[in-house]
Order: structure tokens, then C-alpha cells, then sequence
């Protein structure tokens, strides 16, 4: 069934948003038109594994993954990392709290499938640290295209220390919020409400 829902609506939108810029780069900016392209590609990969193996996402999921993508296209095809001095602190903030609720699903997966039976404590842990992993990971990945490729198309990635710093705190007050929110859903409502209706008519949780 075919979630219409207003945050899907959103979703929807943001990630014809990204369709639009991919326009705008192979009218005005075919340099881009290919990151414009892998990251509406990418953006649409959440839809298509959702759709082959019948899980039904959380609204909110798909819209922070669309939104998260639409900030970093738009920053390209735009220039807007080049026009806005904090857009990329915004594209850092929506995508470290994006990657943190994808942590959260993960957990989640984890605990259903091996059986761990995780507390809330742990899971809204768990959160934290696999953020602020993936934020490392990345600033890593910026410090070699920095390095050995000399910048991205947007130019250098990471500005200085205080730069890469500010995104890093960044990233671990988005999964801060994020785990806490999490921390709560599941005191109050537990993991096997939201797991059973994402899982429901997917054939790779049947038992």
C-alpha cells in the first residue's frame, strides 16, 4: 500500500527537489550533473529497498534521508557550501541527525534478528556512538579528497580545525537529541511496536 501520508508528502517533495537540481546542473552546470545524479540515485535507493523487501519505514526516515541528500546537491549544483558560510554546518546537522535515526533502525534490526534483547539505555548508546563514528569516518574521507584530490567540486572540504570541530559537534548534539528521543519512544511504547509495523508484511522478518 502507498503511504500518502502529509510526511510522506515531504518526503516526496524533497526528493523531487533533488530531481530539480539535477535539471538545473545538466542545464547550467553539466559539471555536476553527475554527483547531482548519484545523490538523487541515492536518495531514491531508501524508496526501491524499501519497496522490494516490503518495509514500511517511518515517514520521517525518508524525508530526513531526501532532505539530508537535497542540502548537500543543492550545495553543488547551487554552490550554496560556497554562498552560505553555514551550509554546510546545516548540511552536517541534518546529516548527522539522519545517520544517527538510521543507527537507531539499525539497533533496532540487530536486536529483532540476533535476538539480543537490547535495553533502551543501550540502544540510545548505540545511537551516539555509531553518529559520531560515521561523522569521523567522513572527516576522514574529507581530509584525503583535501589532501590527495585537492578539494571537492565545492572546493576544500574542511576549512581548518575549527571547521572540522564545529561539524563533529554538530553530529554528536544531532545523535544526542536523537538518542534521547529514541531513549523515550522505547521506554514508553518498547521496541516491538515500531519494529512490527515496519516489518509486518516483509518476508525477511517472517517466522
Amino acid at each position: 500500500m502507498v503511504d500518502r501520508s502529509p510526511g510522506m508528502l515531504l518526503a516526496y517533495l524533497a526528493q523531487a527537489l533533488i530531481g530539480v537540481n539535477v535539471l538545473l546542473a545538466l542545464l547550467f552546470k553539466p559539471s555536476d550533473f553527475v554527483i547531482g545524479v548519484f545523490l538523487f540515485l541515492a536518495g531514491m535507493a531508501l524508496y526501491v529497498v524499501a519497496w522490494r523487501a516490503k518495509i514500511a519505514f517511518p515517514w520521517f526516515v525518508y524525508f530526513l534521508v531526501s532532505f539530508a541528500l537535497l542540502i548537500h546537491t543543492s550545495g553543488y549544483i547551487q554552490e550554496r557550501y560556497l554562498r552560505f558560510p553555514y551550509w554546510d554546518v546545516l548540511a552536517h546537522t541534518v546529516s548527522g541527525t539522519m545517520v544517527a535515526l538510521l543507527g537507531f533502525l539499525l539497533v533496532l534490526y540487530l536486536d529483532r534478528t540476533r535476538n539480543l534483547n537490547l535495553d533502551p539505555t543501550f540502544c540510545a548508546f548505540f545511537i551516539v556512538l555509531f553518529g559520531t563514528f560515521c561523522e569521523y569516518v567522513w572527516e576522514v574521507w574529507e581530509f584525503l579528497v583535501d589532501s590527495l584530490l585537492g578539494g571537492s567540486l565545492a572546493g576544500q572540504m574542511q576549512g581548518s580545525n575549527t571547521d572540522t570541530m564545529t561539524d563533529m559537534l554538530f553530529v554528536l548534539v544531532a545523535s544526542l537529541i536523537v538518542a534521547a528521543g529514541c531513549w523515550y519512544y522505547l521506554r514508553r511504547y518498547g521496541k516491538e511496536r515500531i519494529v512490527d509495523d515496519m516489518v509486518r508484511d516483509s518476508p525477511l522478518f517472517s517466522r
